[in-house]
Parts: structure tokens; sequence; C-alpha cells
């Protein structure tokens, strides 16, 4: 009998739309109302994975992000306020010893990952940074019912050197993956940053692996 007001706490923070300040940890930002496109939906599901960060101490298996390398031909991002491709790559070269770019995000910027695949069970995010400030990372969560999400997921912190991020923790995004969500984007955007670069955007799929 005690399951049901959780039950219904979970379906409250995935369908309305309350407004939250960011912390660190995931807390839900707000929720918009919307009509999802059939093209929102990856039609293929990348299963490459690799450990990136085993060399920092963490041997969770992750997958790239689409697009997450920034390397010419891979899938474009989203980029709004002066964001852009810039030469120069992470120094642990973790993706490829080949690779040559990353993203730079300046004051007042955005960028946005293409849709891809999610499953309750895929709980961390990880990526580079380096620069000033911080950055916000927002989950854009696709409902097959037709419902947008805009989950916050935290703020990470940039040094002066490229580094591995703390974990950006999808916990309530996997409430809403529980009621079926579809596809998630993720949305980064800098604060109280002159400019930051973030390179090599990993998801752990915990829940295929």
């Amino acid at each position: 009998m005690r399951k049901r007001p959780l039950i219904v706490l979970f379906v409250a923070l995935c369908t309305l739309a309350p407004a939250a300040p960011a912390q660190a940890g995931g807390l839900l930002s707000g929720v918009l109302p919307g009509i999802i496109s059939p093209a929102d939906t990856p039609s293929v599901c990348d299963t490459t994975a690799s450990q990136p960060f085993a060399r920092f101490g963490d041997h969770r298996s992750y997958v790239l992000t689409p697009g997450g390398s920034f390397e010419p031909g891979a899938p474009a991002w989203k980029l709004s306020g002066g964001a852009k491709i810039v030469a120069g790559n992470e120094t642990f070269y973790v993706h490829s010893n080949a690779d040559r770019y990353s993203l730079y995000l300046p004051a007042g910027s955005t960028a946005t990952t293409p849709p891809m695949c999610f499953a309750a069970g895929d709980w961390n995010v990880r990526f580079f940074s380096a620069g000033t400030g911080t950055v916000r990372v927002k989950i854009v969560v696709k409902s097959v019912l037709g419902v947008l999400s805009v989950l916050d997921g935290g703020s990470v912190s940039s040094g002066s050197t490229w580094k591995p991020s703390a974990d950006v923790r999808l916990l309530v995004t996997n409430v809403c993956g529980l009621l079926a969500t579809d596809s998630i984007s993720l949305r980064f955007v800098p604060a109280n940053s002159t400019g930051l670069r973030i390179d090599d955007v990993y998801l752990d799929p915990w829940r295929s692996l």
C-alpha cells in the first residue's frame, strides 16, 4: 500500500512543470509540453562500448554520444550563441589518438547533442572540460507520449587544464525513463564563465551491459 505515493510522486516529477534552481546531483528543472517528431527518435542505437575513464579509476563502460568527439564527419550538434568547434583536442585522447578538435562554449552560448537512445538504467554522463567557470548540463527527455521534459543534471566545474568531469547523474531521467522515455539530448550551458571547452562526451549505458 505504501508504494502508491511514490508512484504518484514519480509521475508528478515527469509530467508537471515546476521550476527549481540548478544544483549538482540532478534536480528537476522544468517540464514543457510538446509534440515530438518521429525524426527525433534515433533509428539505430550505438552499442560500441569502451572504458575511456579507466586511467582515472572509473572502469565503467561508456558509449560515445552522437558527435561527442567533435571530429569531422561526426553527427552535428545544435550550436547557438557563438558555440563552435575549434582546433585542439582534450589532452588524454581517450577517443582516438587521431582526434584534433573540441567544442568551445563562450558566455551566453548553448550546445545540444542530437537525440540519442536512452533506457532506464543509463545512469551517468562524463566528459572532458577545460577553461574558466562551470558548465551546466541539462537533459532534454523525449517521451513516446509526446512530452518534452528539460531536467537539470547539475553543474560541473572546469579548470585551466583538461580534466575529466565528475559524474552527471541521470537519476530523475531514469524515473521518467520508467514512464516510456523515447530518447534524450544533452544541452551544455556555460555558467560564470568567460569561455570553456568540452570534448569526448560519453554516456554510461549500464542497462545494456
